[in-house]
This record gives C-alpha cells, structure tokens and sequence, in this order.
C-alpha cells in the first residue's frame, strides 16, 4: 500500500477510535435504551472514510455473530453476502452521498456463514447543515424472504404446471375437434349413403310388389282357365281341377296380400292370412249355411316370408279341404279348428282339427292330400303328425316346425 494511503487509513482508524470512546463516554438514558433495545442497531460515522461503524447494540451482534471489537471501525459492505447483488452497494452509496435516508433489503453473511436478510434503514443525523452520523437499524426478514421465495418459486411451479395443462388442454381440444369434424364428415356422408339407401330400398320394393302383382295376375289367370275347363269336363276330372284350382287360389291369396295388404313387400302377418283363407274355404265349400265352422286362433307375432307362409296355407287349405269332403258326411254339422302358437322352445306348432267321424281303420289309398300336406311340411323342416283326437271323434293334422324368426339351427331339436 502507498504511503500516502496507509497514512490516510491509519488516520481514518483513529478518528474512529476516538468516536467510539467519546459515544460511549456519553452514557446517559440513549445510550441504555440504544443498547437495551432488541432491535438490532449500528451508528455510522460519514465523516470518515468508509463511512465506518463506531458503535452498535448487542442485538446488532448476536444478528451479525461477530465481537464489538471485530465490528466497530469497519464499513456495511463486510456483511453483505457474496449472493447480493452488486447494485445495492451501489445504491447505499449513492444514498449517503446524497445525505438522504433510504430503506433497502440486504442479504447479509453472518460470522458462521449464514445467510440472513434484513431490512436497513438508514438515517442521516443532521447538525448545522452537515451530516454527523448515520443512525442505521436492521429488520430480520429472512423469514418473509423466503416465504416470498417460496411463493415466487411455487408460482413459478404453478405457471409451468398451467402452461403444459394448457397445452395438453389445447393439444385435447385440437384433437376433439379434429374428431368432430371427422364424425361430421362421416354423418354427412352416412345420411347421404341413407337417403342413396332409401332410395335403393324404395325402388326395391316397388320391383317386389310387382313381381308380386304380376305373379297374382298370373295366378289368377291360371285359376280362371282351370274353373273354365273344369265346367266343361267330365265330373271326375272336375272334380280334380277344383281342388287345383283351389291350391292356385291359396297362393293367389298370398301374392295379393304381398302386393296390396303387406306392410313390408315380402313379409306377411299370418293370423290375418289364416283368418281369411278359413273365410274363403267356408265360402267356397260349405253348401249350407251353418253346417260347418272354421275357427282361427293364431299368435299375431308371426309375421314370416312368402317361403314359410305359401306352404303352411297349402297344408291347412288341403288339411280343411280332407275334413269338409270327409269328416262331415250326409250333411252332419260341426266344427273345424285352426291353431297356431309359438312355443318357448323355439318351435311352432300348427295344429288343425275336427269333430266329425274320426279317421277310418286304414290310410286312403292314393290320398293326394296328404303326400302333399307331408311334402309341404318338409319344405318348412318340419314333422307331421296325424291322429284321432283324444275325445274319440274327430281327427287332428298337427304340424311341427322351427320358428322362422329366431336363429337357424332348430331343425336339431325336431
């Protein structure tokens, strides 16, 4: 150190000194409560290179950890931490040179190497005009601070967690309407392709309906052929045309409710269809009113395809057909049952039945009916049965067959 320096210094120590001896000597009611008070406190003297410490409290010490002797005579610098930022020693310096009081928070190194923050509060102590001392007294904060950091840092946290929330947010809501836009897309084209559908269905079932108009119309034609030759043959071949006359106007029937009556073109509600082939037959054979009755009971949630409704009219119109010509001989009266119901296994049971003589003691030979009733059924996948009833009179045709609109694979259980 140059000799004009090291003079100036030793010079600068020993006004402190005598600062320090002349403060203390005073004594006195300040100097008591000064040191008394639990607030940490230093007064400064400005008139000295350095602005040095010339005496401080017992709470500044145990703040700072240091002896009064390490304390007094050095400058405010020595506490600040190695953390600090170099613009508040800047600060307090261009505040005492401005002869002004300030406030800052200094982050402070204690004599054991901790970090404390404190709150400084420096001010000037004015006599004629001219600065004499600096009373300076210290907050401990360090809690508030680091609350403050702590608060900051979970902020800090909280913004990060919000920022990549609101991506992924952003990304899902990307996403979500990338799909509903797909789904509006795929609608668009799924009503399209149902209006194409429903056009396609329409025009569908108009072909069905006249295939099926057409195929009455033909029917009807044949019928009216058969009628004509009928009357003008012989009584056995007449006899013979008639019942192929009736067999065409049974699936006639069915092709006319296909065509005008049936909701869909190629479905048929049974029960109505029963209903009227029993009526048309009673017209058709019963010479005297009264004579005989056909009764219909059949479950209304058959509704079946022209496949499985032609061949069950055939067998009840040939099974009536054998009980009008037979069962009623010499005009005796009676009573013709026509029963379908579905069973909760899967199967339907069509049974037709009588009250008239019974069956004789062996088959026809060469019954046509019959074959054709076990033919029919076959068609159907089912089993015939034909026995005297357990009253002794009459004879039963029953019919047993899968239902056509449960799964397939019934045909096991015949």
């Amino acid at each position: 150190m140059p000799a004009q320096k090291k003079s100036r210094t030793r010079q600068g120590q020993a006004q402190s000194e005598r600062a320090v001896v002349d403060l203390a000597a005073l004594g006195g009611p300040f100097v008591e409560a000064f040191d008394a008070t639990r607030m940490p406190m230093a007064i400064t003297d400005p008139n000295v290179a350095g602005n040095p410490i010339i005496y401080c409290n017992a709470a500044f010490l145990q703040m700072c950890g240091y002896d009064r002797k390490e304390v007094l005579g050095q400058d405010y610098f020595f506490l600040i931490g190695r953390h600090t930022d170099p613009s508040v020693a800047q600060r307090i310096k261009d505040a005492v040179a401005a002869r002004r009081e300030f406030t800052e928070d200094i982050l402070f190194h204690t004599k054991d190497g901790r970090e404390i923050w404190v709150a400084a509060l420096v001010d000037p102590m004015v006599e004629n005009d001219r600065v004499v001392r600096h009373f300076v007294s210290f907050l401990d904060i360090t809690d508030r601070v680091h609350r403050e950091q702590e608060l900051r840092e979970a902020k800090a946290t909280l913004d990060r967690r919000v920022t990549a929330r609101t991506k992924r947010l952003q990304h899902a809501k990307d996403k979500l309407e990338e799909e509903v836009e797909r789904r509006r897309r795929t609608e668009a084209l799924l009503r399209d392709s149902l209006a194409e559908g429903e056009v396609a269905l329409s025009f569908r079932d108009f072909l069905i309906q006249e295939v099926h108009h057409r195929t009455k119309n033909a029917l009807q034609l044949a019928t009216a052929l058969l009628q004509l030759q009928a009357r003008q043959s012989e009584p056995l071949v007449r006899s013979a045309l008639d019942v192929a006359t009736g067999r065409l106007m049974r699936i006639g029937e069915v092709h006319e409710m296909l065509a005008y009556q049936s909701e869909t073109p190629n479905t048929i509600e049974v029960a109505p269809y029963l209903l009227r082939l029993g009526q048309s037959m009673v017209e058709g054979l019963v010479t005297k009113p009264g004579q005989i009755e056909v009764e219909v009971e059949a479950d209304e949630e058959a509704v079946w395809s022209p496949d499985v409704v032609i061949p069950l009219g055939l067998i009840v119109g040939e099974a009536v057909t054998n009980a009008f010509k037979h069962a009623f001989p010499e005009g005796r009266r009676g009573r013709i049952l026509v029963d379908l119901s579905l069973a909760d296994d899967g199967l339907v049971r069509l049974r037709i039945e009588d009250d008239g003589i019974g069956l004789p003691p062996s088959r026809r030979k060469g019954s046509l009916g019959l074959k054709l009733i076990e033919t029919l059924a076959q068609q159907i996948q089912g089993k015939v049965e034909i026995v005297r009833r357990e009253s002794g009179t009459g004879t039963a045709v029953s019919v047993t067959f899968p239902d056509p609109s449960t799964a397939a694979g019934y045909s096991d259980q015949l």
